[in-house]
């Protein structure tokens, strides 16, 4: 009889929590559905003002010490070119250096008047294009560019090929 009693209590808990487990679930779930329907939705987002500050990127230009020397190299070159068309080489060295270029098609100099001495700007850069001769065999061919700087300087050479689409 106790044993009998003892368990009718434990079914009788039992079924208790797992009747308001069940309440509390569903009043839970009401409740998130009836927010969810009654709040207004905003897709839109609105973002407060903010104060800003519209400034240019300040960029200094350093002097480079008189002991300090100089280097070149090819940023950039157009290549292969056909004969006839347009070709071009970006440089990068220090700036200020006066910059020469040579291009030798089968030991020969091109004399295109894109060929001349040029100064790199502030940032080192310096750029040539010129016309490839229609008479320029196939091949490659050196492009030789000498920077200079006070008493120090700088050589880079680079390939142009020249070829037939």
């Amino acid at each position: 009889m106790k044993k009998s009693r003892a368990l009718k209590t434990i079914r009788n808990i039992t079924l208790s929590v797992v009747g308001l487990l069940t309440i509390a679930v569903a009043a839970g779930a009401g409740y998130t559905w009836y927010a969810g329907k009654n709040t207004p939705v905003n897709d839109t987002a609105v973002a407060s003002p903010v104060e800003t500050m519209h400034t240019e990127p300040v960029i200094k230009h350093v002097e480079r010490a008189a002991n300090v020397k100089i280097g070149a190299s090819v940023q950039a070159i157009t290549s292969p070119v056909e004969p006839g068309t347009n070709a071009s080489i970006t440089v990068k060295t220090s700036p200020g250096s006066t910059c020469t270029i040579s291009v030798i098609y089968n030991n020969v100099a091109s004399h295109d008047s894109g060929l001349v001495a040029r100064v790199a700007d502030d940032f080192g850069v310096v750029v040539w294009a010129w016309t490839v001769e229609e008479s320029t065999p196939l091949g490659k061919w050196p492009v030789k560019v000498t920077c200079v700087l006070d008493e120090f300087s700088a050589v880079v050479q680079a390939d142009l090929e020249v070829a037939l689409p």
